[in-house]
Formats: structure tokens, C-alpha cells, sequence
């Protein structure tokens, strides 16, 4: 693979994750669709943000992991990958999966468990979002890979039939339980097509993305994630059901996909890019803990009485992927010092190495700063 585009996914990736912090970190925020509220409310703004950066790049990793499997799958063949996919995504969603569920039990004082029918969505999201919600991604992920000798077979020989046949999917649900979200394998296709077809990546400086699209995604970003601000019943956006809904939703992500690929392009050879490369080991880890990473901080906060402080709730908002980040960190820093088979386990077998680790410790550090300030 080419070492730019190579260094681009691992940046989007880790950019990403970090974003999707704002998916999830408290004050937690309902928008009613009939009475939304002001986008310049407090809450409105929560609302707008998370949806704007948290939700929309999480299509950009479902191509990527499109992507990366097609390649993988060219030289390897599927069953010989079965073993490491079971192991870095099934191994991960139940063991988060069941810390998740011990923390909601010890925080109900030892009372609140699942039901006997509910543990196995609960810890492995058969058909529904699991105990820990956003690890659907990981289910829907090898599901993915389960069926990705089709989806190459059909990158090769009908990209646009399947595209459509896809979004036909996405807007109407026709799989039914066989994905918790509709819309990932539609991106996940998209990836594979993009690496079996051999399509162009294009990567800054060399061969930047037309700033035309780039442009035309940020503000469809900007204006539909507004959408439910405006009129949303009139437009048929308010059942999270609908088709149109469904529309909208993907529309954003696709844009999303467009811009966050675009923003990390740029960002790569600046400082602020090598900073969050630096972290990108981290990024299964922040993926799986950045609910309860984030919530450490805003219990915290709940406890010293200014959870209800709405300054102080912005402000812990804004900064939620910085304050996850820090957690997650120390986190992986003390359980692979006590316990790095551990580790292991819960990352999927990414764990970070000792020098890693130190890039993460001290991402800025005087030296560094002086190089990057010479060239």
C-alpha cells in the first residue's frame, strides 16, 4: 500500500474515533421531534454537535475496514482470516460487554442484571444494539467479514447493481436483523470496491481531493445535521423509521466520509497530524472504553455539584475526547504493566508496544517540537 494512504487511514482513524466521543459523552441529549428547540439553546448545540462530528464518522471506518479487508483478502485467503477477525472483533464485543455490564452492577448495588433471554444480545448483539452500545459496530463488522467473499465477487463484477442494491437496503431495512445498522455494509462495500478496482486514493500533497467536493460535503454536513431544528415533521425526518430519515442520515454520512477523509489528508504532515498519530494504537481501546472513559469525568463533575452548571457542562462537552483520551491512556498504561494478556484480549491483539507507549506519554515533547519547528 502506498505509505501515504497507509499513514492517511491510520490518522483518519484515530480522528475519528476520537469524534465519535461526542456521540456519547453525557449531557446525554433527546431531541424531540416535534419540538426540537432552539440550535442556539444549550442543549440545541449539544444536540447539533453530536450529531455534526459524533455520528458521521463512523461510515468512514466501515470503508476503511472495507478497504483494508479487500486487500487483506488478495493475498490471504478467507478462512485462514477467520481466526484473527473471531479474535479481534467477537473476542472484544463480549468481554467490553460483560465489564460493561459488571459496572452497571455494581452501580445498581449489585440488583440490576440482564434477563436470562437477554444475555446473548446483551454481550454478543444477536439481534439487537448489545449491553454496550455502540460495540454493534464489531458485530456488524464480521458480519461483514462473513460475507465478504460475495461482496469481492461482486466489486469485481457489479460495483453499481450492488452500490444500489445497498442504499436500497439502507433506506428500507430489508435485512432485517442480519445488521443492527443498514447503512455500514453499504460503506463496507464501498471500501472493498475502492481496493478491488484499484480506484485512485487521493492523498495531500501529491494528489489532494478536488476542493469542490470537499466544500459541497461540509455544507451538506452543516445543513443536515441542522435538519432537525427546521420544520422537522414537515420535511419527514421525525420517525427514525422512515425513509426519508434514513435518507438524510445517509447523506450525512457519505459527506462525512468526504470530509473527515479530506481533513485528515491535510492534517498528516502537520504537527497536529504526527501528534494524533501518535495515538493511533490507542484507537480500539478508545473505541470500546470512550463512553465510560468520557463518564469517569462527568460523575466527577456530578459529584462536585457543577454537572447542572451549564458553562461547566459545555465546556466538559467540548473537551470529552480530550478528557476520554486521558483516561484511556492511563488505562492502557496500568493494564499492561499488571496484565497485558489482558490487554490483549480487550484491544483484539493491538496492544500498544513499550515505544508506542511512550509516544503517547510524551506526544510533545521539547525535542520533537524543535525538529518540527526546523523542517
Amino acid at each position: 500500500m502506498n505509505p501515504t494512504v497507509s499513514d492517511t487511514i491510520r490518522l483518519a482513524r484515530i480522528l475519528c474515533i476520537l469524534l465519535l466521543v461526542y456521540a456519547h459523552a453525557q449531557p446525554y441529549v433527546a431531541v424531540d421531534p416535534a419540538n426540537p428547540g432552539s440550535l442556539l439553546s444549550p442543549m440545541g448545540a449539544i444536540a447539533y454537535v453530536r450529531q455534526l462530528l459524533g455520528h458521521t464518522g463512523v461510515p468512514l471506518l466501515s470503508l476503511i475496514s472495507g478497504y483494508l479487508l479487500a486487500r487483506t483478502l488478495s493475498t490471504r485467503p478467507w478462512i485462514a482470516e477467520f481466526s484473527n477477525k473471531f479474535f479481534s472483533l467477537i473476542v472484544p464485543l463480549v468481554l467490553w460487554n460483560l465489564i460493561y455490564i459488571a459496572k452497571e452492577y455494581a452501580e445498581s448495588s449489585f440488583i440490576t442484571l440482564p434477563a436470562l433471554q437477554e444475555w446473548p444480545d446483551a454481550v454478543l448483539a444477536i439481534t439487537t444494539y448489545p449491553a454496550m452500545m455502540p460495540l454493534y459496530f464489531l458485530r456488524d463488522a464480521f458480519v461483514c467479514f462473513l460475507i465478504s467473499p460475495a461482496l469481492m465477487y461482486l466489486a469485481r463484477k457489479s460495483p453499481g447493481l450492488t452500490v444500489a442494491a445497498l442504499l436500497l437496503n439502507a433506506l428500507l431495512n430489508i435485512d432485517d436483523v442480519m445488521f443492527i445498522n443498514s447503512a455500514i455494509p453499504l460503506f463496507y462495500f464501498a471500501g472493498c470496491v475502492l481496493m478491488v478496482r484499484r480506484v485512485p486514493i487521493p492523498t495531500h500533497p501529491t494528489h489532494p481531493m478536488p476542493r469542490g467536493p470537499v466544500w459541497a460535503a461540509g455544507l451538506a454536513m452543516v445543513v443536515l445535521s441542522a435538519a432537525p431544528f427546521f420544520r422537522p415533521q414537515d420535511w419527514g425526518i421525525s420517525d427514525a423509521e422512515s425513509v426519508p430519515y434514513a435518507a438524510v442520515d445517509i447523506a450525512l454520512r457519505a459527506a462525512g466520509c468526504v470530509v473527515f477523509w479530506a481533513v485528515a489528508s491535510k492534517l498528516l504532515h502537520s504537527r497536529a497530524g504526527d501528534v494524533l498519530l501518535r495515538f493511533e494504537p490507542m484507537a480500539f481501546f478508545i473505541f470500546c472504553a470512550h463512553g465510560m472513559a468520557a463518564g469517569l469525568w462527568w460523575m466527577a463533575l456530578a459529584r462536585l455539584g457543577y454537572a447542572d452548571v451549564t458553562p461547566v457542562s459545555l465546556g466538559y462537552f467540548a473537551l470529552s475526547p480530550l478528557l476520554a483520551l486521558a483516561v484511556c491512556v492511563a488505562a492502557v498504561w496500568s493494564i499492561r504493566r499488571v496484565a497485558p494478556r489482558v490487554l490483549s484480549l480487550l484491544m483484539g491483539g493491538r496492544s500498544p508496544n513499550h515505544q508506542q507507549m511512550n509516544n503517547m506519554i510524551h506526544p510533545l515533547r521539547r525535542r520533537d517540537l524543535e525538529l518540527s519547528h526546523g523542517t
